[in-house]
């Protein structure tokens, strides 16, 4: 008996063994999934790296990136999200995301950098080319379209802060910026005259139906009243009729 419970222990320990050993990347994802939502972002960090190891795959390189950021490990998390954008993926979302979060470990590390008195010019224009590409992928991301705004100034006030210490030499970079100022007020304009424009043949058609409704509703009328008038004369007729036929009587 004690041998029988033995070996049933023995083969259940080695269907255990054989099904971790089959393991694949997204069993490994699923479960640094599960272990990122609960906040245990080293635990999280180890099974993505084991999803890596089965086999490379955008999803790992991007959850091992974000594993890493909120462990404080920004440049760790940073080549992942290179390495998650070289392999690619026909997912916009996904890549939206990816270049949502480089532009922010780029503008941490401006604002770093700002706070010591250190050039952070290269990291802000870092930051908003990452949003900007971010925003070609997912034009309706809110939270990126600020954060552009927020990098745009921050890498303008860089630049003053260069001038006003003599930092000299940008004469080149600051035409670059120039040109995509005014391309993104540019863009801008466009896509005012655009929500202007769609605005305007909303109301011209909203105005097109009000004057068909009302034109149905007059020639109703005028239908009504002809129906009314044709009436009238009918029992007109009628009466004419039969007064006509009441004259031609006559008593025997």
């Amino acid at each position: 008996m004690k041998n029988r419970l033995l070996h049933t222990l023995l083969m259940l320990c080695l269907c255990c063994l054989s099904a971790l050993a089959q393991s694949n990347d997204r069993d490994y994802i699923r479960m640094g999934n599960r272990a990122f939502r609960s906040e245990q972002y080293d635990k999280a960090e180890t099974y993505y790296l084991k999803a890596l190891s089965k086999g490379h795959s955008y999803e790992a390189f991007y959850n091992l990136g974000n594993a890493y950021l909120l462990q404080g490990k920004d440049s760790t998390g940073a080549r992942k999200y290179l390495d998650a954008d070289s392999l690619g993926t026909t997912n916009q979302l996904k890549r939206a995301m990816n270049f949502h979060n480089l532009g922010n470990v780029w503008y941490a590390q401006g604002t770093s950098l700002l706070k010591s008195n250190q050039d952070a010019t290269g990291a802000f224009q870092n930051a908003v080319n990452l949003y900007k590409s971010s925003l070609r992928c997912n034009p309706d991301d809110n939270e990126t379209r600020y954060n552009l705004a927020m990098a745009m100034h921050q890498l303008k006030k860089s630049q003053n802060n260069n001038k006003n210490n003599g930092g000299g030499g940008g004469g080149n970079d600051d035409k670059d910026q120039k040109k995509e100022d005014k391309k993104d007020q540019q863009q801008q304009q466009q896509q005012q005259d655009q929500q202007q424009q769609q605005e305007q043949q909303k109301q011209q058609q909203q105005k097109q139906q009000e004057e068909k409704n009302q034109m149905s509703e007059q020639v109703a009328e005028q239908l009504l009243n002809s129906a009314q008038h044709d009436e009238k004369n009918v029992q007109r007729k009628v009466k004419q009729q039969a007064a006509s036929r009441k004259s031609l009587e006559k008593d025997w």
